[in-house]
């Protein structure tokens, strides 16, 4: 029996890895229990609109009260946490002090 399923699984792999499947998480060699991906922003601006759309989408979200939509919006307010540039909110604070 195991020889059986043996051959199709191989063909699987085989096939997977010639295809370039799983290439949009990578391995986070900061992190080896976690997967990274990028995001393609082009400026501060458009990252700050994005990190405002994610919590304007949990404000609406939140406001249904719906079990599934409460783990949604714990999900974007994650992401949202993360696009958050906090080095660069330390360089602005700088520039605030010698302006």
């Amino acid at each position: 029996m195991e020889e059986k399923l043996e051959q199709p699984i191989n063909d699987l792999l085989k096939f997977a890895a010639n295809v370039n499947y799983f290439t949009k998480l990578k391995p986070n060699l900061k992190d080896h229990n976690s997967l990274k991906t990028d995001i393609t922003i082009t400026c501060y601006n458009e990252l700050m609109q994005t990190i405002f759309s994610l919590i304007r989408t949990n404000i609406s979200m939140l406001q249904n009260e719906e079990s599934q939509t409460a783990i949604d919006a714990m999900l974007l307010l994650e992401i949202a946490v993360q696009l958050l540039p906090n080095d660069e909110m330390e360089l602005l604070d700088e520039l605030h002090k010698i302006l």
